[in-house]
């Protein structure tokens, strides 16, 4: 391995997140890593102490996805486009891959939480990659969103900060308390943006999977949060209401399916699969679950191939083997 290569491997898999959260998309995240490599690989000579290497490469990354940021239309998440749909309306057509919230596998950061950072870093990793709180990053402004993850996921101080995005530290900490009103306004207060993903939530997904793969819509309702939504991107459509959801879905053969747990942006999640022309059952969507008073409160159903593909790279099977038949 190349004394480069020794110096930017170590950080190669948080600057991929950090990317992710910037621009949320993890079909884009690796070209950005690669161009910010690029870019380091040129400007290695700049830097003169091997342990500032950290800051050095968010700094280039930073700007790597700023200069992104600048030719392309925002990501949303389909709650922030329009009103709740009516359930009993046709569902609005697909719109552009681009605009939408990716998910991202929680592979990519397994094991990271133990990595070096800042004590001044306010969130975890697993909180700063949660679904709602990539989506909430994109309604802040490009400067806003870059102060916010230096300071508060990155752990970077403000002078850093300053000195990554070529402003004054006084402007660094204004535009920071801004972007953290902003966020709380769109997502809550901070001691509500962690949510808990342990073993009461595997057993309620389970029962979700068993009740799909049976076909049973009463099953499935009976386990959504009064408050449930249903997103499905790349459709603006969405749902709002337990109530709702139901209207929507029996209006819609549910069809033979099979499906099976992941994860996904530090939560549990579920990936469909349906019957294919060979007999396998074929991947065609993936839901990113939130959970609230022990009942499914958020689903994003995902359809997209740019928004799935990062999980057929990191394992997630294209299609499952017919089940064995008992003789």
């Amino acid at each position: 391995m190349s004394t480069f290569e020794s110096l930017v491997e170590p950080h190669r898999a948080m600057l991929r997140l950090h990317c992710y959260r910037m621009l949320g998309s993890s079909h884009d995240s690796d070209d950005m890593v690669q161009e910010t490599l690029v870019r380091a690989f040129r400007a290695q000579h700049t830097l003169q102490d091997p342990s500032l290497a950290r800051a050095w490469l968010h700094r280039i990354a930073t700007n790597v996805c700023l200069d992104e940021l600048a030719k392309r239309p925002k990501r949303s998440r389909g709650t922030e486009l329009m009103p709740a749909a009516d359930p009993d309306a046709p569902v609005h057509a697909r719109t552009p891959e681009a605009e939408w919230i990716e998910p991202v596998p929680s592979a990519w950061f397994t094991g990271l939480e133990n990595t070096a950072q800042s004590p001044a870093a306010q969130y975890t990793i697993k909180e700063s990659v949660a679904l709602a709180f990539v989506a909430a990053l994109q309604v802040l402004t490009p400067p806003q969103r870059a102060v916010l993850l230096l300071r508060d996921v990155v752990g970077l101080s403000a002078v850093e900060t300053a000195e990554i995005l070529s402003c004054s530290v006084s402007s660094t900490k204004s535009t920071l308390h801004r972007a953290r009103t902003a966020l709380e306004e769109r997502v809550g207060p901070r001691e509500q943006w962690s949510h808990d993903t342990g073993d009461v939530d595997r057993a309620l997904l389970e029962r979700y999977i068993r009740a799909w793969e049976k076909g049973d819509l009463r099953d499935v309702i009976a386990l959504l949060h009064d408050d449930a939504t249903l997103c499905m991107p790349p459709s603006p459509t969405w749902l709002a209401g337990r109530d709702a959801v139901h209207r929507f879905l029996a209006a819609r053969p549910m069809g033979q399916l099979r499906a099976m747990l992941i994860e996904a942006n530090g939560r549990l999640g579920v990936s469909f699969y349906r019957e294919g022309e060979v007999g396998q059952w074929v991947f065609f969507s993936l839901q990113v679950i939130e959970t609230k008073d022990g009942l499914i409160r958020v689903m994003d159903h995902f359809t997209a191939p740019a928004a799935l593909a990062a999980f057929f790279a990191s394992g997630v099977p294209r299609a499952l083997e017919p089940p064995s038949r008992s003789v």
